[in-house]
């Protein structure tokens, strides 16, 4: 993969700041003793280097040398402390900050490095985007006006905060890329609590855009497989490969059932991988069958049942689709499917499970404080996404190295060590870990 200046961590870093300078302060002027960019700048270190205590560490740096790796690095001289930055950021527009996912997916579109979330159909390539809603905040005590909030058979009220995040994916492959995310919350005034339908339909209005050439494929789990749904993706002119269980669509399994009996179903089967690990794929296809009873909304319908060498089910599931299934593309169309998955296993679990802690509360606030931090959350969830993609150096380092095996040094470096970038970090990490007693 060829360097590119649009795409180092400078200019990542160059970009959100040029950002950060956009976000209004409601502060002051006269009291203002540490500058918004610089305090999200901080914060965005913090989640950059996947630890809480970033921020003290480089206070106690300065003070001991006069400078920090916060300041060598991501050019902040004066580092707020943890109360302040909350307190400075509740209150801070979500959407300068999202605009930078649209922004860094362009920069990747342009140079090449977006081909490998391409999926041809029918001749047309596509990019395939999942939906999925995740919660990242949950408690019984704190709460703010945007929480959702929900009660439990015991009468215990539970407030919480979800997302719906639109990540890139390919079948085959365990690459994703953040592309979007929409927050699902209650505003002032509004009656009925937001849901996460909802939010899906604000999250493709705006993908479709900003990004109006752009041919997409939505997947999602069988909440999304319905009409309203459907009909807005349509009027979108994108693309969509749903799952429809037969628990939630009764009406739509009978038609298929009845076309089955009819002998209008497609059938078939294939299989894959080498001997020793075949599996046995069967499956059956429903053309324009109708999604409820009402007949308004007629769409192709994908079954599959994957089986092992001793024939026993491993995997069963079905869709809805409008894209033409046939017998020569029903693995493609499945593969599609299937890849809903890896915005669950690949981003949602990897953002709680290692190393970025998502749930972990770094501060709620009462205004806008819990969805800034997702953001720069994200955006650094991003940022190691772009090296990962291009950064060589980065790169050499991940050899044999896991990835928070990995971050767990850069970060103990960042603490101890003066670098005066992030090159001179990974050069500094590459060579202590050859050159050996």
């Amino acid at each position: 993969m060829r360097p590119l200046t649009s795409l180092t961590f400078d200019a990542y870093r160059d970009l959100l700041a040029k950002t950060f300078k956009t976000i209004p302060d409601q502060r002051d002027p006269s009291r203002i003793k540490w500058e918004m960019p610089a305090v999200l700048m901080s914060a965005f270190a913090m989640f950059f280097f996947q630890h809480p205590n970033l921020l003290e560490y480089q206070r106690r740096m300065k003070k001991k040398s006069g400078r920090s790796n916060l300041e060598r690095v991501f050019e902040v001289e004066d580092i707020p402390s943890d109360t302040q930055m909350r307190e400075i950021l509740d209150g801070a527009p979500i959407e300068p900050l999202r605009s930078v996912l649209p922004e860094v997916f362009e920069r990747m579109r342009r140079v090449g490095w977006t081909v490998r979330f391409v999926t041809e159909v029918n001749g047309q390539k596509y990019y395939t985007i999942a939906f999925d809603g995740s919660e990242y905040f949950h408690s019984t005590k704190i709460e703010c006006p945007g929480c959702l909030h929900r009660q439990s058979v015991k009468g215990e009220v539970n407030y919480s905060h979800v997302v719906v995040g639109a990540t890139l994916v390919r079948a085959g492959s365990h690459d994703i890329l953040p592309f979007d995310a929409e927050e699902v919350r209650n505003e002032d005034g509004q009656e009925k609590q937001d849901c996460e339908i909802n939010a899906g339909k604000r999250l493709a209005r705006r993908i479709r855009q900003e990004h109006r050439q752009l041919s997409i494929c939505i997947v999602g789990d069988d909440l999304y497989a319905h009409e309203p749904f459907i009909e807005e993706l349509r009027e979108l002119r994108m693309g969509f490969v749903l799952v429809a269980k037969e628990t939630s669509h009764a009406e739509l399994f009978e038609w298929v059932e009845d076309l089955d009996r009819l002998g209008e179903c497609v059938k078939g089967s294939w299989e894959e991988g080498p001997a020793c690990k075949r599996r046995y794929f069967e499956y059956r296809i429903a053309q324009q069958a109708p999604l409820t009873q009402s007949g308004k909304v007629l769409l192709n319908f994908v079954e599959v049942w994957e089986r092992n060498k001793e024939g026993k089910v491993i995997y069963h599931n079905s869709w809805v689709t409008d894209f033409e299934v046939s017998r020569e593309n029903v693995a493609t169309i499945i593969g599609i499917g299937r890849s809903r998955w890896k915005i669950e296993n690949e981003q949602f679990n990897v953002h709680k499970n290692h190393g970025y802690e998502l749930e972990h509360n770094y501060g709620h606030g009462q205004q806008t404080l819990s969805m800034v931090f997702y953001m720069l959350n994200l955006l650094a969830f991003l940022a190691h996404k772009v090296l990962e993609f291009g950064d060589r150096l980065y790169q050499k380092c991940r050899e044999g190295e896991s990835r928070r095996g990995l971050w767990t040094l850069l970060r103990s470096a960042f603490y101890y060590v003066a670098v005066e970038s992030w090159e001179a970090l990974l050069l500094y990490h590459l060579s202590d870990e050859t050159g050996g007693p």
